[in-house]
């Protein structure tokens, strides 16, 4: 009887775990069958058509993207039975559906709703702009609606036909600027001592910590860039509305006195300077293109503009690939890869990908980073030079940016191409280093110890650097300056001297660098491909072009490191320099973001949890 009562817990507790692996098996099960449920019904779900006389209706949520990171598979089957995920709009996607029903005789009016529009760069708002202008070149009406217009709103609404604001909407212009906070009289006052290495008197981005305002030479190169932008939206607006630049200038530079003399009627005053058309709701909008269309506003016959992509998708029989690869972040070491970052380790393994994929002839790389990481700079750059030498040509299609470090990698391809308002170049080397000694003084903690060997290099967050130091480390960022230099003057087949007297960590605008040598010329993405296509020696027809998503992060490493360091006790956080320094990540995306609106090239501080 006492062995029979001794074994009946583990009796219960077998039924248990029996049960258990059941209910586990039995979810597994589950979720398989509606995978292959849901992919039946993807495979089987007709593709949209167009219908005659249709409206396009580019109802854009979100802001514009040049690349979004490649979904899971669970991911991707949720997203077609859903509906896409209003997380954004690539940029290419959309003047794709946009030029294609411009050449479509099905396609008759556009309907552009920008409601939920959160806007883009100006080069991507530039892109998309001229994309609505060739549509209303082919003698295709547009008709906008936005409650109120912000200056990213209004560069698209611009090129409409027809333009509706409700009464009690406004428009906002505003024009460009660079402005933002600076942190050393904060930091002087609570003793914390930034020693900056610099190359190049325009090489800004440290100014936040060093400086209480902008310096000469930043505001000479910032003018610089933001005039140009300025000019290229100016341009666009009166363009669009059929007004004389001065007109658009005025509108913004004198705004508070026409909203007062207007009695703050802001949409009259938008209709009475020419920025819209009509003063009407979203309603107003729908009965005139039922209107347009002869029919009545519920049976307007309609479809997205995701949907006519994937109606009118076109497929190549030849196998000749050309590869598009977005460059698109700040270049940092390691492995994580998420949106603003480029990891050297996924992004090199991209591209060796490429060099041994023999449907690849050449490769475009969709450039879009302020530089960052100088190792990993030179690591792409190598990637480049080894599909070059394997006979695969590399074009650089530069968007927004393609600075300093971006840059750098650039000068290993066959061409360069940039927008006109794209900020590039930013030839420069800085190192900062933080110092907290004086910090500890105040709140009265010591900082004591001994070294082995005595006269040995220890640096610290916690000990002034000694001037053999500071020699040392301007001696670093003048010979990665001369390096930096000598790689653009080989490349660009320039004399050094030039390229020196370029450099001096300026960045230039596109339609600047085409000049001074820095580029080969000046046009978008398409631009890059065709240039890309040429070097293959491939002719129209003889390629399709293969645009890859942003590379993925080995999902089972990024979480068991996420774990470790969840389980790390408190205090022990250094540790975490294991698996590449978080530390280090979160001070460089703090001095990114105040350096807006190019970055950093190299950032080497000492590591703080060195003792």
């Amino acid at each position: 009887m006492a062995g029979s009562r001794l074994y009946k817990p583990f009796l219960y507790l077998g039924h248990v775990l029996r049960g258990l692996r059941l209910l586990v098996l039995n979810l597994i099960t589950l979720a398989v069958l509606v995978l292959l449920i849901a992919t039946m019904v993807i495979a089987t779900k007709p593709a949209p058509a167009v219908p005659a006389n249709a409206v396009l209706r580019l109802d854009l949520q979100g802001s514009l993207r040049n690349v979004r990171s490649k979904p899971s598979f669970t991911a991707r089957i949720l997203n077609d039975l859903t509906g896409p995920a209003k997380d954004g709009i690539v940029t290419r996607r959309l003047v794709t559906a946009i030029h294609r029903a411009a050449m479509d005789p099905r396609i008759h009016l556009l309907d552009l709703n920008l409601s939920n529009f959160s806007g883009g760069t100006v080069t991507q708002l530039d892109q998309v702009a001229r994309a609505l202008q060739h549509f209303r070149a082919h003698g295709k009406p547009i008709y906008a609606f936005s409650p109120s217009y912000t200056q990213a709103s209004y560069a698209l609404a611009a090129q409409a036909s027809q333009i509706y604001l409700p009464r009690l909407g406004f428009v906002l212009i505003s024009g460009f600027t660079t402005k933002g906070l600076y942190f050393k009289g904060l930091l002087d006052k609570i003793g914390v001592n930034i020693y900056a290495f610099r190359q190049g008197k325009y090489k800004s981005a440290v100014e936040p910590l060093t400086r209480e305002n902008m310096s000469q030479p930043a505001r000479v190169e910032n003018r610089a860039w933001l005039r140009v932008w300025w000019q290229h939206y100016r341009d666009r607006i009166a363009e669009g509305r059929d007004l004389h630049e001065d007109q658009v200038s005025r509108y913004v530079e004198h705004l508070p006195h026409l909203l007062q003399a207007a009695q703050g009627n802001a949409a009259e005053l938008a209709l009475h300077q020419g920025l819209i058309t009509r003063i009407g709701d979203h309603h107003a909008v729908e009965e005139a293109i039922a209107k347009v269309v002869h029919t009545k506003v519920g049976d307007v016959p309609s479809l997205s503009w995701r949907s006519y992509l994937a109606a009118t998708k076109q497929s190549s029989p030849t196998k000749a690939q050309i590869a598009v690869v977005p460059i698109d972040g700040m270049l940092l070491p390691g492995n994580t890869e998420t949106r603003g970052v480029v990891g050297a380790g996924p992004t090199v393994a991209q591209l060796h990908q490429l060099l041994h994929d023999s449907a690849v002839k050449a490769v475009v790389l969709q450039m879009d980073s302020p530089g960052g990481d100088v190792n990993t700079a030179n690591a792409l750059r190598r990637a480049i030079e080894k599909l070059r030498h394997a006979g695969k040509p590399v074009v650089v299609s530069m968007g927004t940016l393609g600075a300093s470090g971006a840059y750098w990698l650039s000068t290993a391809a066959n061409a360069i191409y940039a927008e006109p308002t794209t900020l590039t170049a930013d030839i420069g080397v800085f190192v900062l280093i933080p110092n907290f000694s004086k910090l500890l003084h105040k709140i009265g903690v010591g900082y004591s110890g001994i070294s082995v060997p005595k006269s040995g290099t220890y640096l610290s967050s916690y000990a002034p650097l000694s001037q053999t130091d500071r020699n040392a480390f301007q001696s670093l960022v003048d010979h990665i300056y001369g390096h930096f230099v000598g790689l653009v003057a080989k490349a660009r087949h320039l004399p050094i001297a030039k390229v020196y007297h370029m450099a001096q960590g300026r960045a230039w605008s596109g339609e600047a660098a085409y000049h001074l040598g820095l580029i080969n010329g000046l046009g978008g993405l398409q631009k890059g491909i065709r240039k890309a296509a040429q070097l293959a020696h491939l002719a129209v027809g003889q390629y399709q072009v293969h645009y890859f998503s942003r590379p993925s992060t080995n999902w089972p490493t990024h979480w068991v490191r996420q774990v470790a360091l969840a389980m790390l006790p408190q205090g022990m956080e250094s540790a975490s320099s294991l698996w590449g320094n978080p530390s280090i990540l979160s001070q460089l995306r703090l001095i990114a973001a105040a350096a807006r609106p190019y970055g950093v090239f190299s950032y080497l501080p000492a590591d703080p949890v060195v003792h």
